[in-house]
């Protein structure tokens, strides 16, 4: 019977642990045994912290200091005999608290399934083949396949090792990588002894390895630690804490103004169960209770809108950090160009050199005979869905070659190969012999220095050809000389014992031409630099190639421009500067050429010492160090190893550096959405205590009815706030935002606007109950009063969708959650008025048809101010620009 885990594994050879285990070492487990043994084994996960049930999480919002106040006011209420008031605050309660439950519910589901998006995988041996699964369904008995960049997903007993060294400082604090072995150890080895065993957590660092698990969960040795360990409390992103400073800091403010009207109301005569009713709502009006929740929603919405952009974020306060990046440093291969060697120029003498862009054979025959020559002389193969085997340079020929509708397969059939000399270090280059209708032809391809020199060539033409050949070498490509001769004609039988040395046929050729080959940059990824430079972003490239050829790209891509920020590091040169010279010349370095990954940590830092949020790409297991150093590290999800991706924040799963770019666009847009919101909900908040204040201060009966605060707090607290947190990514958010900080959220023009909005708002409202009060009763100056704030208050949030644009200037850019949220109100609102059961319940009166118009064009002047204030605002800067 297997155990979990079984004894001492490290003390047992590898086929007693294989027997004992029940594994096949030929073909793994099969997939039926894999689930009996996650039934009865569970799966390879640590103790989960268990998940609140949705009846507690319901029943912790009645924990929150605003439920609190509001059961306070229902108890005095039923005491007082104010049945309807308890009825209606009980039943707001309620309301409130259901969407506090449901906002909760899905920023859990959200931040669970943005879990799930980034579980580690791993690779293991199942029925014979070797599959990818994620580490958690990897069970015990299963054959784990692993190599250099790996994580290991589970406690596992060595079966084959091949220079195999593992990073184990995570578990035994060694701070060198440990060799493994094969072979059986004593049974009281202790843990950082035992070398034929793997830990969970640990990494591949060299070598490859074919390994048996042992033991899973709980059970390995880090799950033993795991278990020791309390249950870590979420961890509150730095927006949500500077939020929390905040909001302690108004509701002292609020408190102050709360006693105000109290003492007001007193001396004015009101009764004083009035009097605490109406501190009471104001209290609740003025505690901004759901910004947290808010905020990780926000969040959580966009990093599932990243996730369909092909960036996985890890972590939720990465987004933040996505919004304030002002440096990119990224990987050259791969990331800002295709990682795939194509034919950049050709030459002829007879056309000079063409970018392949913009290169017809049909124009230049001299060029059709060049590929022509270079695909024959070629042992790659392309096949039709275009994937490809063989040498990258030749697979560049190939699909030059298919670019201009010269199919190799058809090539090789009309012109078939007769022999061939291959490439060799030496000779540099290659040499092929085909059958043509009247002869045979030699076919050779080359580097410069060695084909040329056996060309038939003028001065003329050698001097052109060297220009030509400067030309492109100084922009980092990859060069061949292709070249031809009739080796044979008609008459003659081809007999490769006559031309078995490459002398004897490689001489008195005639030159075909030049071709240059190098890795093009993406065209997305031109276009992102463009939108990083207008929106104030450095890119730093950072590559292992040749200073020329690094230079040569970074122009193509936008990066450099001569003379400005155009210095080129290499690893050599960085190695000769201390930390302190870097920090100063880091600025003017827009290119690192010949660089390691250990080298990227120096880099961050230099720039990070100088206060900047720095992104950093990277998908090797070296790379780890500065991915973790970085502001945001951001790691590779296609060629990348799990290393770097357990060590960054964010994983490309298209390893595309434009997606990047995207990323900073969610973080900008998604920094800006939470900032309107928290504008929005903090200046309904002051107007509705500025109302009341202003009414006390002028010796007015309350405008507002402690149930009329409690439902204003509901509508405009909710539904509307919601959507505006989940507004959409605007176009060219990076060229018109600046750069978010959590340090300057609330800067001063943060509180003008919000001291703008509520001030003109309860202004007007006041307005409104004063005129009403002179020409109605006390009860229908509320309810014009009331209806105005609610509408009012609703319609101003259709300004707070953009901080420069009118809602007018969207257009059809139009949320349609937020129609939806607003439009769900306005028929509550409605229904107030015209059932007599609520109209009862929130002491309101009818509103007739000609004083709903009225009231619908007065509640449009507030938003309407805000907008020609923003379009006022918007014209001024553009003028000064």
């Amino acid at each position: 019977m297997i155990s979990n885990p079984i004894n001492s594994p490290w003390s047992k050879n590898v086929a007693d642990v294989l027997k004992e285990l029940e594994t096949n070492v030929e073909n793994g487990l099969s997939l039926s045994e894999v689930v009996s043994r996650q039934s009865r084994f569970g799966f390879n996960i640590f103790k989960v912290e268990k998940k609140m049930g949705n009846l507690q999480r319901l029943l912790n919002q009645l924990k929150s200091p605003v439920v609190i106040i509001l059961l306070f006011a229902t108890i005095i209420s039923v005491v007082l005999r104010e049945i309807v008031d308890s009825i209606a605050i009980i039943t707001i309660v309620i309301i409130n608290s259901f969407i506090g439950f449901i906002q909760e519910t899905r920023a859990e589901e959200a931040v669970e399934a943005l879990k799930k998006l980034s579980a580690p995988k791993t690779r293991v041996l199942r029925e014979g083949n070797i599959v990818e699964v994620s580490a958690s369904n990897v069970t015990l008995g299963d054959i784990l396949i692993l190599e250099a960049g790996d994580y290991v997903s589970a406690d596992a007993r060595v079966l084959k090792a091949s220079q195999l060294s593992v990073d184990e400082m995570i578990l035994t604090g060694e701070s060198l990588p440990v060799s493994k072995i094969e072979s059986p150890l004593p049974t009281l080895s202790i843990l950082a002894d035992r070398k034929n065993m793997l830990f969970a957590g640990t990494a591949i660092s060299t070598g490859s390895t074919q390994a048996l698990v042992t033991a899973i969960g709980m059970s390995s040795e880090m799950g033993k630690i795991a278990e020791m360990l309390e249950s870590a409390e979420n961890v509150k992103t730095p927006l949500q804490t500077l939020l929390e400073q905040v909001s302690n800091k108004l509701l002292i403010f609020c408190a102050g103004v709360i006693l105000i009207v109290a003492v007001l109301g007193i001396v004015h005569g009101e009764e004083w169960i009035t009097v605490l009713m109406t501190a009471i709502s104001l209290a609740v009006a003025a505690i901004p209770e759901g910004l947290p929740t808010i905020v990780t929603l926000a969040l959580s919405l966009a990093t599932h809108r990243m996730a369909k952009r092909n960036a996985i974020v890890r972590h939720l306060p990465a987004v933040e950090t996505l919004g304030s990046t002002n440096v990119i440093c990224t990987d050259k291969t791969g990331t800002l160009t295709t990682g795939k060697m194509r034919v950049r120029e050709t030459f002829t003498l007879d056309s000079g050199i063409i970018n392949e862009s913009t290169l017809s054979t049909e124009t230049h025959p001299s060029i059709r005979a060049l590929i022509q020559s270079s695909v024959l002389c070629n042992n790659a193969s392309l096949n039709d869905d275009e994937s490809s085997t063989g040498d990258p340079t030749e697979v560049a020929l190939l699909f030059s070659g298919k670019n201009h509708h010269i199919e190799y397969k058809q090539l090789t059939t009309l012109f078939p190969r007769l022999a061939e000399w291959s490439f060799e270090s030496g000779r540099r280059r290659m040499s092929v012999a085909v059958k043509s209708d009247d002869s045979v032809l030699l076919h050779v391809k080359g580097a410069p220095e060695t084909v040329l020199p056996l060309c038939r060539l003028t001065e003329v033409e050698k001097n052109r050809i060297n220009e030509s050949i400067e030309k492109l070498s100084s922009q980092g490509r990859r060069l061949l000389v292709v070249a031809t001769k009739t080796l044979l004609p008609s008459s003659k039988e081809f007999n490769f014992n006559e031309f078995k040395e490459s002398s004897t046929v490689e001489n008195n050729l005639s030159f075909l031409g030049l071709i240059s080959i190098a890795d093009p940059p993406k065209e997305e990824s031109i276009e992102a630099i463009k939108q990083c430079k207008a929106a104030g972003i450095i890119v730093v490239m950072i590559t292992g190639d040749h200073p020329n050829t690094a230079k040569a790209i970074a122009r193509e891509l936008g990066i450099i421009k001569d003379g400005e920020f155009d210095q080129v590091l290499t690893g050599l040169e960085l190695e000769q500067i201390t930390q302190a010279e870097l920090e100063k010349r880091v600025t003017n370095i827009a290119v690192y050429a010949r660089v390691t990954p250990e080298h990227k940590l120096r880099i961050v830092e230099a720039w990070q010492s100088l206060g900047n949020i720095v992104a950093m790409t990277g998908d090797g297991v070296n790379d780890a160090p500065a991915l973790k150093k970085a502001s945001i590290g951001v790691s590779m999800g296609k060629g990348g190893t799990e290393v770097a991706r357990q060590a960054s924040s964010m994983i490309l799963t298209d390893d595309n550096f434009s997606t990047i770019v995207s990323a900073i666009e969610e973080g900008r847009a998604i920094f800006g959405n939470i900032k309107r919101t928290i504008q929005y909900l903090l200046s309904g908040n002051l107007s509705e205590i500025l109302i009341m204040l202003g009414a006390a201060s002028l010796g007015l009966p309350a405008p507002l009815a402690p149930v009329h605060l409690l439902w204003i707090n509901l509508v405009t607290d909710g539904l509307p706030s919601l959507a505006l947190a989940a507004e959409p990514v605007p176009k060219n958010v990076l060229a018109f935002s600046k750069r978010p900080s959590p340090k300057d959220f609330f800067d001063k023009s943060f509180y003008k606007e919000m001291a703008f909005v509520g001030i003109m708002t309860s202004i007007l409202t006041l307005g409104v109950y004063v005129y009403s009060l002179k020409h109605e009763d006390e009860i229908t100056a509320r309810t014009h009063a009331f209806s105005f704030l609610v509408f009012a208050e609703l319609f101003r949030s259709f300004a707070s969708r953009s901080e420069h644009k009118t809602f007018f200037q969207m257009g059809m850019q139009s949320n349609i959650y937020h129609l939806i949220a607003v439009a769900i109100p306005i028929i509550f609102q409605i229904s107030l008025h015209h059932v007599r059961f609520f109209r009862g319940v929130f002491k309101v009166e009818t509103i007739n048809w000609i004083e709903c118009l009225i009231l619908l064009g007065l509640t449009l002047i507030p938003v309407s101010l805000i907008e020609i204030r923003k379009w006022m605002k918007h014209n001024k800067a553009e003028s000064a620009n």
